[in-house]
């Protein structure tokens, strides 16, 4: 079975844990850089949707 990573809904990131804490730890700890990345994801994925 393949394992989801990530699903995109209309206003949410609903991401796999590994995947956020790897990204945590690529950022040295920084939970609020890999926050605001996460959102600057969500909101591009929203203007895509948009257009």
């Amino acid at each position: 079975m393949v394992k989801q990573r990530m699903i995109v809904t209309d206003d949410q990131l609903l991401i796999d844990m590994d995947l956020l804490f790897n990204a945590i730890r690529e950022a040295n700890g920084d939970w609020e850089k890999v926050e605001r990345d996460m959102k600057a994801y969500l909101q591009t994925v929203q203007s895509m949707v948009t257009e």
